[in-house]
């Protein structure tokens, strides 16, 4: 047990002393790593969690409190996450008897680090059993919510993907509004949204739900969303153009949980956004508009993802050129992928500080901690600095 605790005292100060590297910046630098919700199952959990982050020298966590149309807090809008409570989609809605979100606020402010509650916006649903009727979960509660493919036919889920919201429907934006004013309840320093685009990339995973499909039909069904409201919509404001009405969508979300949330909390917040790194793909692709989000204060910092460490330097030149000095230093958090070797962490940490950014943020605790004990990939980064 002690060698344990010298352990982890080396691993956080080694890593307290890498993150703390950067150069001066005209704004306090941002060094945040996201906490998903596969991370914790008790109390303890979320103390050791907030505990380690706040002692390796990060500044900020985002922790993942919305997953599926589930959340891991005390809610009026939406059931208790069944990872708290059982195995499978059987328990949803049941109570596990304590308050994770409240947790780790609480130890976030003993601690004097920042905690964002982290939600995936647009997920409603994953999986291939559905929820009890009972817990209002909103794949059997509001069926029409969600997205309609090309051929007419919901939004299916598969195993490991999910199903995801209409973000172009009143009755959404309103459900996800609700969600955002609880969560300003609880003293945060923000609030970060994840999965915040139409799904484009569902083709990857379509023929696990179509296997005998041909390529067009798969092609077919991963285009959203071809409901009524929507095509409506197309027709009489946008003049057939679908992907400038599915950007507006998107776009219109993010401002109404900005300004319920901003509202709501009583002091100065945040409201940051996972988005894609390639921010044309977001834009052509995603429908995800993270340049003028940014520019348009819609988002407090813009956190793309550059998880692609052959493309990390070119993307990253991109993004500073999209957005400009003055973002670059005081919105830019780039997204850093702790897959990587220590080695190319460090690097990837290096040359966001030497761009100027205002810091980053690495995906995720699991690859550094592994029961709250430092991993083989913690080690790594201890020994190699």
């Amino acid at each position: 047990m002690k060698k344990n605790r010298l352990c982890l005292s080396g691993l956080l100060l080694a890593l307290s002393l890498l993150l703390t590297g950067a150069a001066q910046r005209t704004s306090p630098e941002v060094r945040a790593i996201w906490v998903t919700r596969f991370d914790y199952k008790t109390p303890a959990d979320a103390e050791a969690i907030v505990a380690n982050c706040a002692r390796a020298g990060f500044t900020d966590i985002f922790f993942q409190i919305r997953g599926n149309g589930t959340v891991f807090y005390p809610s009026q809008v939406e059931p208790w996450a069944f990872e708290l409570t059982g195995t499978d989609a059987a328990f949803t809605g049941r109570n596990p008897g304590w308050d994770p979100l409240k947790i780790a606020a609480d130890s976030a402010k003993k601690r004097g680090i920042r905690l964002h509650a982290y939600m995936n916006v647009l997920p409603g649903w994953r999986g291939l059993n559905d929820p009890p009727r009972s817990a209002g979960q909103l794949w059997t509660a509001h069926p029409d919510w969600f997205m309609v493919d090309s051929l007419g036919q919901k939004m299916r889920p598969t195993s490991g993907w999910y199903s995801f919201l209409n973000p172009a429907l009143p009755d959404v934006r309103k459900h996800l509004t609700e969600l955002a004013a609880e969560l300003a309840r609880y003293e945060l320093a923000g609030l970060h949204l994840d999965y915040i685009r139409f799904p484009y990339d569902y083709k990857d995973v379509a023929v696990g739900i179509y296997p005998n499909a041909t390529e067009e039909e798969i092609r077919k069904r991963s285009d959203f969303s071809y409901d009524r409201f929507s095509a409506e919509q197309v027709r009489s404001r946008y003049k057939g153009n679908w992907s400038e009405f599915r950007r507006d969508s998107v776009s219109q979300v993010v401002s109404d949980l900005n300004r319920t949330f901003k509202a709501a909390c009583g002091s100065p917040c945040v409201i940051s956004s996972s988005v894609l790194a390639d921010f044309d793909i977001g834009y052509h692709r995603a429908f995800q508009d993270s340049r003028n989000w940014t520019k348009n204060r819609r988002i407090d910092w813009v956190v793309p993802m550059n998880y692609n460490a052959q493309l990390f330097s070119v993307r990253l030149a991109k993004m500073r050129r999209a957005l400009g000095h003055k973002s670059v230093a005081t919105q830019l958090v780039v997204g850093i992928d702790c897959k990587a070797s220590p080695a190319e962490i460090r690097r990837q940490i290096n040359e966001v500080n030497k761009a100027g950014c205002r810091g980053y943020a690495l995906f995720a605790y699991s690859y550094l901690f592994e029961n709250h004990s430092p991993s083989e990939k913690g080690k790594a980064l201890s020994r190699n600095r």
